[in-house]
């Protein structure tokens, strides 16, 4: 495996030749948590070129806020990282939790496949949250906010609307296949949120892999996360060329 600094957008960890690419979002621990580059690890040990792409704020003491966060650079990245010399061409996105939700509202913001050519979620929402605040959620207050004039964890020029807090995600639109994985005993995104965007996946006629485990929680044990792992790199090997 070979890992090389990729501009202002952060490390690529990839094998030793060009390899089809993987952007990951991580979720509301923060990009400094270090679990989107364990995941960026295990792909390029499975043949793939991988992207933890950072957004927000946070430290290597805890996590920053997730508020106001562009989502252009998401796209942009996308597209650079198809023409770097380590990316055989295609590219797809994987995102979990807050990561999730962020490649979910990429979905419907992106009816084509480019940049992504296939995406994947682990425990997404299938509703436009709120802004992240870590204060908030370490002191027990609520920080699920959907009401329309809540802060904005996401924002995009023109896409006001769709961005919104308790809007609809409609993954609907985009055209590539998806994959989503949940666990049934998640508390802190209910499972069925994972379900009705697999439902709008299938109700439009667009290609969904759902893959729900029983007995796990936000994220999945050691046990069991192999068998995601599994599930994941099988899918991107089916769809990225």
């Amino acid at each position: 495996m070979r890992l090389c600094q990729f501009g202002a957008h952060g490390p690529i960890y990839a094998p030793d030749e060009p390899a089809p690419g993987i952007v990951i979002l991580h979720g509301s621990e923060g990009p400094m948590a270090g679990w989107s580059h364990r995941f960026a690890a295990i792909l390029a040990a499975h043949g793939f070129a991988a992207l933890p792409l950072s957004y927000g704020t946070g430290d290597f003491w805890g996590a920053g806020p997730i508020q106001d966060v562009p989502i252009q650079p998401m796209i942009d990245a996308g597209h650079e990282f198809a023409a770097h010399d380590w990316c055989s061409g295609q590219v797809g996105l994987f995102g979990w939790s807050m990561g999730g939700q962020l490649a979910m509202l990429l979905a419907s913001l992106l009816p084509a496949t480019k940049p992504y050519a296939c995406i994947a979620a682990h425990a997404p929402s299938d509703v436009v949250m709120g802004a992240f605040d870590p204060a908030a959620f370490r002191a027990g207050q609520s920080w699920r906010r959907l009401e329309p004039d809540a802060p904005r964890a996401w924002v995009m020029q023109g896409e006001d609307t769709r961005l919104a807090p308790g809007t609809d995600i409609a993954v609907e639109r985009y055209q590539g296949p998806m994959f989503l994985s949940v666990g049934l005993a998640d508390d802190v995104w209910s499972p069925d949120m994972t379900a009705r965007l697999a439902a709008r996946r299938e109700n439009a006629g667009r290609p969904v892999e759902l893959w729900q485990a029983e007995g796990q929680g936000h994220g999945f044990d050691f046990d069991t996360e192999p068998e995601l792992w599994r599930r994941l790199t099988h899918f991107f090997s089916t769809h990225l060329r």
